[in-house]
């Protein structure tokens, strides 16, 4: 709905209170005027009652009626207020009509008291006879008349007066047309001083604010009074100064802010870079170390070797010579010494097993899926794992994410995990394989886990402390080297992951392996002992 404008309401209000004022001003007026009206209508009520009642009194007996009724007209006729004229004649003690003005209102009782006074009094001028029950609207007086200074009869008048509201309302009929009037001048005398004092103004102040929200802070507003929409559009001026010089030191501060981000970026690109390069050389010196590791483990099994090998070798020296004059004497003693020579070159072949195991290495580490390899392995290995009564359950995540590693040493180290396994549970049992995803410590990079869990005799801490240890073995002799744990930790060490073993005697042996997932395109390669990564 459309709103009125701000004159139109100003004219309403004023309007309203001029008119009430008017009217409230014209009932006190007519009021006062209608109670000046009564008073004088009243004095003239008595005095023309007076003076009848004075004519009738000087003439000359008997009085003609038709004398009286032509007194009566005339002074009836006089006014148009009065209403009634009577004359009366005394009878004894009472009042009877002798002459009445034509168009009077019927005849009302004279009251006692006023009889009374009329009949008795001598120097009576007039009397007010209108009793509480009668019309408060009429007016009634009584003037005695007098024939040889005796009362002789009455001149009675009644006069109606109009109401103060009827007075009123004589007045309001003129009072509309000057109210209309009024209204109408102070209308446009509103709207005239409002478009010059107020609508301009305003119309160059919301122009001003339009253009200063389009984000011209140059709008500026001329001030020609000093008046309130003065100083409003001087505190406008003001303000918009002020926020043309914050949007300017703004603008400043937001040119700095992009000059420093841009720094800090190329700060940051350049650290980024060195980080790379620093995680290149890390990588090649782990892998240096790792080779050097390997060379001494090789060192020291080559010693181990000599030091292993030697004593069977004499051993079997010594009973080749033997041989030679056994076969001579007892060929009975040449079967013995032969079963001793096969059995120290048994034990030869299995040391130098163990050396190669321990010593071998693989060159290339490549991006691998540890599902897929799971998988195979499983497939491998299951015939083994029925024969010996053993259920595998095998729970792969999806969507893991690759590794860095290499295939045939994490089978290695998977082979080895299962086997001992399988040697742990001699009376069947359950084993279980599974990998997750884990987030990393940076909640960026992802880690792969992978779980060996079985169901079989279990470890105490003890054995736990000591199963990494080269040649310790709980096995029987025969049946296990010592190392196939150290390869595992080895191969561990080779791609960067951890390890971690828990047991308990008769509850089973669980192995939990981590590795770093590969976030970006990552191509890790071992060429002639260098390492190269690329990272996208």
């Amino acid at each position: 709905m459309q709103t009125l404008k701000l004159h139109i309401k100003t004219t309403l209000l004023a309007s309203v209170i001029i008119v009430g004022m008017l009217v409230a001003a014209l009932v006190m007026t007519s009021a006062g005027i209608a109670n000046l009206e009564r008073e004088d209508d009243k004095a003239l009520a008595d005095t023309q009652a007076a003076d009848l009642a004075q004519h009738i009194s000087d003439m000359y007996s008997p009085r003609d009626s038709d004398t009286l009724a032509r007194a009566a007209n005339l002074i009836k006729g006089s006014r148009p207020s009065i209403v009634s004229l009577r004359i009366w004649e005394r009878s004894g003690d009472d009042l009877v009509e002798k002459v009445s003005a034509a168009g009077s209102l019927p005849a009302l009782p004279i009251p006692e008291d006023a009889k009374k006074a009329l009949t008795d009094s001598h120097n009576l001028r007039v009397i007010n006879a209108n009793p509480a029950d009668q019309d408060k609207s009429l007016y009634r007086v009584f003037s005695a008349t007098y024939q040889a200074g005796h009362p002789s009869g009455a001149v009675e008048i009644v006069e109606r007066f109009d109401s103060i509201w009827s007075v009123a309302f004589r007045y309001v009929r003129s009072v509309v047309w000057m109210s209309l009037i009024a209204i109408l001048l102070i209308m446009l005398g509103t709207y005239l001083l409002f478009r010059q004092l107020v609508y301009q103004p305003i119309e160059r102040l919301l122009g001003a604010m339009s253009r200063a929200k389009e984000g011209d802070l140059e709008a500026q507003v001329a001030t020609n009074t000093t008046d309130e929409l003065g100083l409003l559009t001087q505190e406008f001026n003001s303000m918009i100064s002020q926020v043309r010089g914050m949007s300017k030191e703004r603008e400043a501060q937001q040119t700095i802010l992009r000059e420093r981000v841009r720094e800090a970026t190329l700060e940051l690109e350049r650290r980024n870079q060195q980080l790379r390069e620093t995680n290149l050389e890390l990588w090649r010196t782990t892998r240096r170390m790792n080779e050097l590791g390997r060379l001494a483990a090789a060192g020291q099994t080559a010693a181990h070797f000599a030091h292993e090998v030697g004593t069977p070798l004499n051993l079997i020296s010594g009973h080749v010579q033997l041989l030679k004059s056994d076969l001579q004497r007892d060929p009975r003693d040449a079967e013995t010494r032969i079963k001793t020579i096969s059995a120290q070159i048994e034990r030869i072949e299995r040391i130098v097993r163990r050396m190669l195991d321990k010593t071998r290495f693989e060159t290339e580490l490549s991006p691998l899926d540890l599902n897929a390899l799971l998988r195979r392995l499983c497939d491998a290995m299951s015939p083994a794992i029925d024969k010996r009564n053993i259920k595998l359950v095998a729970n792969l995540a999806d969507g893991i994410p690759l590794i860095a590693g290499s295939a045939d040493r994490l089978q290695q180290l998977f082979l080895n995990l299962i086997n001992n396994s399988l040697d742990a549970m001699p009376d069947g049992g359950e084993l279980r394989v599974s990998t997750a995803i884990e987030a990393g410590r940076n909640g960026k990079s992802h880690l792969v886990t992978v779980d060996f869990g079985d169901t079989g005799l279990g470890m105490t801490p003890e054995i736990i402390s000591h199963i990494f240890d080269p040649l310790y073995t709980t096995k029987q002799r025969g049946e296990g080297t010592g190392l196939g744990l150290v390869i595992v930790s080895q191969i561990i060490s080779e791609h960067g992951a951890t390890m971690a073993v828990e047991s308990e005697p008769g509850h089973g042996t669980h192995f939990r392996l981590t590795f770093s997932g590969i976030q970006s395109e990552i191509s890790v390669s071992l060429e002639n002992g260098a390492v190269a990564i690329e990272t996208g």
